[in-house]
């Protein structure tokens, strides 16, 4: 009977064992967003102004999505959609601002983060995950999402375009919400590296999920000198801004271009050097978008200090583009490319191939569930969008779910690889070729020539 009991003992504690090492073997996750950078960078083009070596560097690790999208052009829309896996219309969480957030409509939603921890791993993060009036932590309490989360932290400095409170007729540009300029004043994104670096070093017999929200470089566009180098004032590339671009456009769409229109009004009345002009604006948002880029850089220094790299997937997002003046918008919130084009980078060891490039167009809705495939969980059978591990193992695999993109309840765009196509609420459109018209200047909706486009088009944003 002992030796019966000895055995069992020795039989239970090797099953234990193996248990244990298959638990420690699972994937850890650094999930990396960035807030409101556009594909105007050298990751999509060696050629683009903004300087962007580090996401270079990650792309090189893994896969590059040239051609990926916001699931809606706005913070609070677009992570609502990766982190609880739902559409817009599911959640009715379609902007920043309203009555609809998806924690009132989805309260009891399982965040990715929370499925990652339901399921064996501890769950920490930093910075802007959620959207930032949550101070970037799951709005409905920390305990819902995370073991611990380190709440986004502002950066303080003074007003350094010019616009002070004593100005007359300058909505919005007097708070310094909307600020730009060199500082040295901290970054609140130090603080996020800081915890982050910290987790990294932990120890555990669990795998982690680790959220690094880098908030750079969303307004207001702080940078310290050394990021303002490669961006000379006199030399700063500006996009195109033809004067009739708005014309072929539907007044569903000019309207969309119009929201925070203070920007582009009043930066558009000043010529350089004045800090209170667009070039200036556009400068510091490159300079803070390299400044992001070196955030990344350090992240992943980290990582392969800590040892952990080769059992780490990694992935990059952010959560929309961004108008520098083009489209008459300085801002996101529309429907066209530079507003929903957006960096996305996964690197998932023993999967992807180092320096692959996938050209499929694809939205973050996607992000959940691949995420728990590669990492071996059960799937979430409500999430809405599709695992893109297929495309992973091989970029020129066949994908059926289309890039779609909404603003607004009603208002949808869809990409293909050549085309854009745009059908607002009140039933008009926009197509561009985007093969011919990167920039969207010619709206073709409308055109004898192209119905037969359109149709097709239509339906599958039907």
């Amino acid at each position: 009977m002992k030796i019966l009991k000895l055995m069992t003992s020795l039989t239970l504690g090797a099953l234990s064992a193996q248990a244990f090492a298959g638990a420690a073997q699972k994937p850890n996750v650094l999930f990396i967003v960035i807030d409101d950078m556009n594909d105007w960078t050298t990751l999509f083009d060696k050629s683009n102004p903004i300087k962007t070596p580090n996401l270079e560097r990650l792309a090189a690790r893994g896969m590059f999505f040239s051609h990926a999208y916001s699931v809606v052009p706005g913070c609070n829309p677009s992570r609502a959609a990766v982190l609880t896996g739902y559409k817009p219309e599911t959640t009715q969480c379609f902007e920043n601002k309203g009555t609809t957030d998806w924690y009132k409509t989805k309260p009891d939603a399982v965040t990715l983060p929370q499925y990652f921890r339901n399921n064996g791993y501890r769950a920490k993060g930093a910075g802007k995950i959620f959207h930032f009036t949550a101070a970037g932590d799951d709005p409905r309490g920390t305990s819902h999402s995370w073991d611990d989360f380190q709440k986004l932290v502002r950066t303080d400095a003074p007003h350094l375009n010019g616009y002070t409170k004593d100005m007359k007729g300058v909505s919005g540009l007097a708070n310094v919400g909307w600020d730009w300029g060199e500082t040295s004043a901290l970054q609140g994104d130090e603080k996020m590296f800081e915890y982050v670096s910290r987790a990294m070093d932990e120890k555990s017999d669990k795998p982690m999920f680790l959220a690094a929200g880098i908030l750079r470089p969303h307004l207001p566009f702080y940078a310290a000198a050394e990021f303002f180098k490669p961006y000379p004032l006199d030399k700063v590339t500006m996009p195109p801004m033809p004067a009739a671009d708005l014309d072929d456009v539907p007044q569903a769409g000019r309207k969309m271009a119009s929201d925070q229109h203070f920007i582009y009004n009043n930066t558009t009345q000043h010529q350089p050097p004045d800090p209170r002009s667009l070039q200036r604006m556009v400068q510091c948002y490159q300079a803070a978008s390299s400044y992001a880029d070196s955030l990344v850089g350090r992240l992943l220094d980290k990582l392969d200090a800590s040892g952990k790299a080769d059992n780490t997937i990694i992935v990059l997002w952010s959560d929309n583009g961004y108008h520098l003046g083009d489209k008459t918008s300085c801002v996101k919130f529309t429907l066209w490319e530079k507003a929903n084009r957006i960096p996305f980078i996964i690197v998932a060891p023993g999967v992807t191939k180092p320096g692959s490039r996938c050209h499929t167009p694809v939205t973050l809705l996607n992000i959940y569930p691949t995420l728990l495939e590669l990492a071996g969980l059960p799937p979430k059978a409500d999430n809405e969008g599709q695992s893109l591990v297929p495309l992973l193992k091989n970029p020129n695999a066949e994908w059926k779910q289309a890039a779609i993109m909404t603003m607004g309840d009603g208002n949808k765009a869809l990409r293909t690889e050549r085309w854009r196509y745009i059908r607002y609420k009140d039933g008009t459109e926009e197509l561009y070729d985007e093969q011919k018209d990167p920039w969207e200047w010619t709206n073709l909706a409308g055109k004898s020539d192209y119905t037969g486009e359109i149709s097709k088009l239509k339906a599958l944003l039907r």
